[in-house]
């Protein structure tokens, strides 16, 4: 199994939430990972002028306004479209909001 560093990083009461979505979608797609959690604000401020600058595909958050930051979103990795969208409906059954409701379809938080 992969192992996660980025779960360890995420606010403690969100941490079992991710390990399960993460065990669903394994179900289905053995590799997929997280590529992002916990950022500090100089990581989301590369990220974000990456962003402006047209040279990522993702988008990111303007610094200080990014739930990155707080420990409480991560990003996948690896895995299929469609099954992103059926891990975003059950994201949010379980009460989280999945980027996919505003074009970043890689990023969960709770």
């Amino acid at each position: 199994m992969i192992e996660d560093r980025g779960l360890r990083t995420l606010r403690e009461d969100l941490q079992p939430f991710a390990a399960a979505l993460l065990q669903v979608l394994r179900q289905y797609q053995p590799n997929v990972y997280i590529t992002s959690a916990k950022r500090s604000r100089r990581d989301q401020e590369r990220l974000y002028a990456r962003f402006t600058a047209g040279l990522s595909r993702y988008p990111a958050a303007k610094p200080g306004t990014s739930t990155h930051e707080l420990g409480m979103a991560f990003d996948l990795g690896n895995v299929d479209p469609r099954l992103l969208r059926k891990a975003g409906r059950l994201w949010e059954s379980w009460g989280g909001r999945w980027g996919g409701r505003f074009h970043d379809a890689i990023h969960f938080e709770g």
